[in-house]
């Protein structure tokens, strides 16, 4: 003969309190795990812009070295009271490009990131050394004052 195993009076089992307190326990868990996901994102999407802007740092760079010392100084563009050298790029970092692979001078709906270069003034103890300021904006799609920016500063020296 098998014994029955439903409940008996005196038989060990959990108590009310027992069980409220293991729902409370399981519920403060929860709870403090859902609030680390929120911060979590955050994190997640700050980073994921650090990642673009360093890309487009290092491609603006690139253009900058590739037009060479002297046409940047001479360049009229790259002036320390001039603001019109703007390069745009796209969410993901990448410049923007017309048809014959230009870079566009002008927002445009999938523009993210703006990076407007000026040179500093040379300094007189370092004159084959242009120092750039790399004015970054985004996003582009809100008003001016909405926009987060961010100063790289980086030098191009005179190897022609």
């Amino acid at each position: 003969m098998s014994r029955s195993r439903a409940w008996r009076p005196g038989a060990p089992g959990f108590s009310l309190a027992e069980v409220v307190l293991a729902i409370g326990l399981v519920s403060f868990v929860l709870l403090a795990l859902v609030g680390l996901l929120s911060t979590g994102l955050q994190a997640s999407k700050e980073s994921a812009e650090d990642t673009a802007l360093a890309l487009c740092a290092e491609t603006v760079q690139a253009l900058v070295q590739a037009e060479g010392y002297r046409a940047v100084l001479a360049n009229p563009l790259y002036a320390p009271d001039h603001a019109d050298l703007t390069f745009f790029f796209d969410p993901s970092g990448v410049l923007q490009t017309d048809e014959t692979g230009a870079a566009i001078r002008s927002a445009n709906a999938e523009s993210r990131y703006g990076c407007t270069v000026t040179r500093s003034p040379t300094a007189s103890g370092q004159p084959h050394l242009l120092m750039l300021s790399l004015q970054f904006a985004w996003p582009l799609t809100a008003p001016a004052t909405g926009r987060q920016q961010r100063v790289v500063v980086t030098g191009l020296a005179d190897y022609e």
